[in-house]
């Protein structure tokens, strides 16, 4: 482009005053300057230097993406900068936390029931309280008394406590379609199946004491949904969060009973009704609820007019006591 200038502010002839002026502009024709800098995408090899001169200023705009694979490590003379992913929020020790959920498939009309895998049922923990080495049992999804070795070779992680109440973890392989843990289990909260094509179990697995069941992983889900849990010896158990769901117009009275210490009676230490129309309902604690260890939860639905399929989740910070 061409522009003209002179001390007397008047064109003068024979181009005395032209003068001819690169200048670089973006696509949506703004100016390129120090103020309104040129975008650049790099790419970089692996293991590439980059070095910059001494006095060069580096600007950056208002976003930049920078995809790390490991690391990032700039040097200023021989001081190394390291510049590396955010690690993981961790919690300080002595501090644990367990995310619980659970389902229960479809309750029947005006019906109590543990929100867990089985319809219809509160929790059996007589059964479970007494203490026994657990049998894993594969069977068809439509008839639980139809074996299937379908899943043999696959394993089966099974969280719970033992008679002390301290956390054990034991996975067992499946042969025959069954198999059976080596150590005695008090209390069981969640179990995880897993095989080596990384795909869901097309078959129902039952862990049980004898013939009652204790916990169950449903077809194409990969673990139990179960909204019990026990706190572990040695803990306090606080609630910080508490969500509860009814699906499509299923209507219900929830209910989060507690056994304090493990012993007596369950008691109800909150209370909501639910409708699937309105909403999921959700509890934020101001103050978390806590519980001493040991404590038995049981998540409880009370189904009204419209039944259906329900879920619960709730948040605890374990602290050690």
């Amino acid at each position: 482009m061409a522009i003209w200038n002179s001390g007397i502010g008047t064109y003068l002839k024979q181009e005395t005053t032209l003068f001819e002026v690169m200048g670089i502009a973006s696509s949506d024709g703004q100016y390129i300057s120090t103020d309104n800098r040129f975008p650049v995408d790099a790419t970089f090899a692996d293991d590439a230097v980059i070095g910059i001169a001494t006095g060069t200023v580096v600007s950056i705009g208002n976003t930049v993406n920078v995809s790390v694979g490991n690391s990032i490590t700039v040097n200023q003379g021989t001081s190394p900068w390291v510049v590396s992913p955010i690690p993981q929020i961790s919690l300080p020790p002595g501090y644990g936390q367990i995310h619980k959920f659970g389902a229960v498939p479809e309750m029947s009309q005006n019906t109590n029931g543990t929100i867990w895998d089985e319809n219809d049922t509160i929790y059996p923990w007589d059964t479970i309280s007494a203490g026994s080495q657990l049998e894993v049992r594969v069977v068809e999804p439509n008839n639980e008394n139809s074996t299937s070795t379908d899943l043999d070779g696959d394993t089966v992680e099974i969280q719970g406590l033992d008679v002390n109440y301290n956390v054990i973890t034991e996975t067992v392989t499946i042969s025959g379609f069954s198999a059976t843990t080596t150590n005695t289990f008090y209390r069981v909260y969640r179990a995880i199946y897993a095989n080596t094509a990384d795909i869901a179990n097309s078959k129902r697995i039952l862990i049980r004491v004898s013939t009652t069941t204790v916990a169950k992983i449903l077809e194409n889900i990969g673990q139990t949904l179960m909204s019990v849990y026990t706190v572990p010896a040695g803990k306090t158990g606080s609630i910080m969060r508490l969500d509860v769901t009814a699906q499509g117009t299923a209507t219900g009275s929830f209910k989060l009973y507690v056994r304090e210490g493990g012993t007596g009676n369950f008691v109800v230490k909150h209370i909501a009704e639910v409708n699937g129309v309105g909403g999921p309902y959700q509890l934020t604690y101001p103050i978390p609820q806590s519980f001493p260890e040991k404590t038995d939860i049981d998540a409880r639905m009370h189904t009204l007019s419209n039944n259906g399929r329900y879920t619960c989740t709730f948040d605890i910070l374990l602290t050690d006591n």
